[in-house]
């Protein structure tokens, strides 16, 4: 009998193979390693307490992983191995941690989904959840991309504040990028500092570039996302859940190079408070 309890006790060596598992046959397959493993849940606030998962005589079958910040809790990966599947669970899985999470003082309840996946979305929605905006996923490979940049990176001033145009995603917000390592730089043309950008050299990963409200057009963002690119090391460029609203930096991605691979849906249900 599979039954539902929360991952308190489950180590990370335990879930990492269990999530390779149910990731390994998605539309956009998933293997990590434990480091990678580790540093993605870290970067997202993973906590194992509000997190639950899938037992079967105690062997971790399906799980969802949440990642918590105050009041809301986000869904760092929902997954069912496939031997599992089509038994009714996710449904399962889905009722119990919105319950716990709303017993354990969560309001709000985010996580993205990708748009070909219509079963996993009809099935967010037929539980309350509600799309709140579309996002779309970019990726350049590093000898693709059109165009050079003047604009210089330089450390960043401390207090020197740009605020973003569309709020970013759970994933891409300040803590996630600062949890997650990320460099943060000033955008600097001719010694005047015009935005801030956060990436991560060894990902490949373009988080946020956020550039002064006068300067920002497609000519200057496309700059900038090169100058970005070009600081990582790895071949391959991406950048993540892009508003669909935001037409300046979708542009300018496209006219750096960058290919749009998929989009997500960002979705959100609004807990109830229940009793322990």
């Amino acid at each position: 009998m599979v039954v539902t309890n929360t991952l308190k006790h489950t180590d990370m060596e335990d879930l990492l193979p269990v999530f390779n598992e149910a990731f390994s046959d998605y539309d956009i397959p998933i293997s990590m390693t434990a480091e990678a493993f580790a540093s993605h849940l870290e970067s997202l606030s993973y906590s194992k307490d509000d997190s639950v998962g899938l037992f079967d005589k105690r062997r971790l079958v399906g799980f969802l992983l949440i990642g918590r910040r105050g009041s809301v809790a986000y869904d760092a990966g929902t997954g069912i191995i496939p031997s599992y599947r089509g038994r009714g669970l996710s449904h399962t899985l889905i009722d119990a941690a919105a319950a716990h999470l709303a017993a354990r003082g969560c309001t709000t309840f985010v996580l993205e989904v990708l748009d070909t996946n219509t079963k996993a979305k009809n099935l967010y929605q037929s539980h309350g959840f509600a799309i709140r905006r579309n996002l779309l996923c970019f990726s350049a490979k590093q000898d693709e991309l059109v165009g050079q940049s003047d604009l210089l990176l330089e450390p960043y001033e401390d207090g020197y504040r740009v605020p973003s145009c569309y709020e970013s995603s759970y994933q891409n917000n300040d803590q996630s990028v600062v949890e997650g390592l990320y460099t943060c730089s000033d955008i600097v043309e001719k010694g005047t500092r015009k935005g801030v950008a956060w990436y991560h050299h060894t990902r490949g990963s373009i988080a946020q570039i956020n550039i002064e409200p006068q300067y920002r057009d497609e000519n200057f963002m496309k700059e900038a996302i090169i100058s970005c690119a070009r600081a990582c090391t790895t071949q391959t460029v991406r950048i993540l859940n892009v508003d669909e609203a935001d037409t300046v930096v979708i542009n300018a991605l496209q006219a750096a190079g960058f290919t749009k691979f998929t989009t997500q849906s960002e979705m959100v249900l609004i807990l109830e408070e229940q009793k322990q």
